[in-house]
């Protein structure tokens, strides 16, 4: 089945959900696939970008391979009323997760589904084969960010201006883009080399303090190798972002970089990411071949390819920080370390 297809199965249901039903938080199951697609066709109409979570089977599919793993509200009669999951994203590491998806019924907003939904699937930090969860909390309102620290996830980047408003639910929608702060919680670690870029060493220092993570820290190569680059590259054309991984640094690469810039502009695109591997002794010439460019940092992603991340972004939009919402002290300590650095690449 298509996604069109699944649409116009969901719009020809005409289905309704009873309200005030007793609900409990349970894992998914194959039978709670319809329940999850008739959620996101209430709460999102044919709008959402993912295709999976209007097509049960593909659900279904997707939570047996473990690359989705769902939690749901679910009613006495067997009706879903609140979703959230873990699910493999962008991070070359397959044993951390995305934290996501999460959405309620509108007629259930008002009770602890979601929450009780979230508490049930946070149990499966560091069990399992997920090592680690990170999520990208919106800035447009707190809700997600207070609920991030209630899960013990710690800010440890910001993606200013990350999605258009229309990828949220209809009352967010134009507004402009919507920023996000990115959490992570690593619950199996063990001791790493961190290769930190000279010129990022009193940053990574602000970050890692709050972060309880054993690495040894080294100072990395600001050269680059001969040879040719080789850039990974996904394309989000929904959200106008491009999301890169240098995997082997070249003598071409500022050429590359040009390439990738020029094409994204042409495009209407709003962001170019790179995320670098410190786990590498080459990242420190990969950093300042990107701030030649413009680039900036966004902050630390902890086990993003087993080793660290290091998140670097150029926006071709104006990144809006002043609209962004923030609910900690850190959150806020954090946007001005990426405002700073902002400055820094504009000049």
């Amino acid at each position: 089945m298509d996604r069109n297809e699944a649409l116009q199965r969901l719009a020809d249901e005409r289905h309704a959900v009873p309200e005030g039903e007793k609900y409990e938080a349970h894992y998914f199951e194959p039978a709670d696939g319809p329940g999850v697609a008739r959620l996101f066709y209430t709460v999102y109409g044919d709008g959402y970008p993912i295709d999976t979570y209007y097509i049960p089977e593909r659900l279904i599919e997707e939570n047996r391979r473990g690359n989705i793993r769902s939690a749901v509200a679910r009613t006495v009669s067997g009706e879903v009323v609140a979703h959230v999951a873990f699910y493999r994203s962008s991070p070359p590491n397959p044993r951390l997760y995305e934290y996501g998806v999460g959405l309620t019924l509108p007629s259930y907003r008002s009770t602890m589904a979601f929450f009780r939904t979230t508490q049930l699937l946070m149990q499966l930090v560091g069990k399992d084969g997920i090592d680690g969860i990170f999520g990208e909390a919106v800035c447009n309102h707190t809700i997600t960010q207070k609920l991030s620290r209630h899960s013990r996830c710690i800010e440890t980047a910001v993606e200013p201006a990350l999605m258009p408003a229309e990828a949220y639910e209809s009352e967010w929608q134009g507004i402009g883009r919507v920023g996000c702060l990115v959490y992570f919680r690593v619950d199996v670690d063990q001791r790493k080399v961190l290769f930190v870029p000279a010129c990022y060493r009193q940053q990574l220092g602000f970050i890692l303090e709050g972060f309880p993570l054993d690495r040894e820290m080294m100072p990395a190569d600001t050269g680059i190798p001969a040879g040719e680059a080789a850039i990974e590259v996904q394309r989000f054309d929904f959200a106008g972002v491009a999301r890169c991984t240098v995997t082997r640094p070249g003598a071409d690469l500022p050429g590359r970089l040009r390439d990738l810039e020029r094409q994204a502009q042409a495009d209407n695109y709003a962001l170019l990411q790179f995320f670098v591997d410190l786990g590498q002794p080459w990242s420190g010439g990969v950093v300042e071949q990107l701030r030649a460019q413009g680039y900036a940092l966004g902050g630390l992603l902890p086990i993003w390819f087993g080793t660290d991340g290091l998140l670097m972004q150029k926006h071709l939009v104006d990144p809006a920080f002043a609209g962004m919402k923030i609910h900690s002290d850190r959150g806020r300590a954090l946007m001005e370390l990426i405002k700073s650095e902002w400055r820094r690449s504009r000049a």
